[in-house]
């Protein structure tokens, strides 16, 4: 005779989620890093999407509309240290390519140590000027979002929940840190995408 183990929300893909409404991009990211210190994956945190892609998909509805819709796109939450690090890393990698391509050319071209040398260097400083361009521009559309959410009534925030027990704890996080309008609602997608 065969036994049948007791099948969690979390192996049936079941889950509701707890949403929020926030003021400030200040008060959005400390419910974040409450739900994070809290149990909370990455994973589990989704934000809404770009104005463009609601505009697209949805039209122009307030943040309040908005929230229990399943139909909303949505976009992961990435932390900014994790921003950070791709900054740099782009920066560092365009020195190093236009420094080598830099060198490489010259080297080819005239055969000095001292002028491929110069070369690497000037060219590897114009790719990074070119990346530090690129971020500018990723922080600018991070402000031009930000500016979108608010002009829709606010900030929205998911948190995918399995347990009531979760439920309580991003309940708790989101209302510490300023959440309006914090509440359970009922099952949603199986997988949470910004299309």
């Amino acid at each position: 005779m065969e036994t049948k183990e007791a099948i969690t929300p979390k192996e049936r893909r079941e889950f509701r989620e707890v949403v929020g409404l926030f003021d400030s991009v200040e008060t959005l990211q400390s419910a974040i890093d409450d739900l994070l210190t809290n149990g909370f994956d990455r994973s589990e945190i989704s934000l809404l999407a770009e104005d463009e892609a609601v505009r697209e998909k949805i039209g122009l509805e307030t943040a309040a509309e908005l929230e229990d819709d399943p139909a909303t796109p949505r976009m992961p939450y990435v932390e900014n240290e994790s921003l950070n690090e791709g900054k740099a890393s782009l920066i560092g990698i365009l020195f190093y390519v236009g420094a080598v391509v830099g060198a490489i050319v010259v080297w080819s071209a005239r055969s000095s140590f001292g002028e491929s040398i110069f070369a690497g260097v000037l060219t590897g400083l114009i790719a990074s000027l070119i990346g530090i361009g690129v971020t500018k521009l990723i922080r600018r559309r991070q402000r031009d979002w930000a500016r979108a959410q608010l002009a829709r009534g606010g900030l929205l925030l998911w948190a995918r929940t399995w347990t009531d027990e979760h439920e309580r704890a991003a309940v708790a996080a989101m209302q510490r840190n300023g959440g309006h309008d914090v509440h359970v609602h009922g099952a949603a997608r199986e997988a949470i995408s910004p299309n």
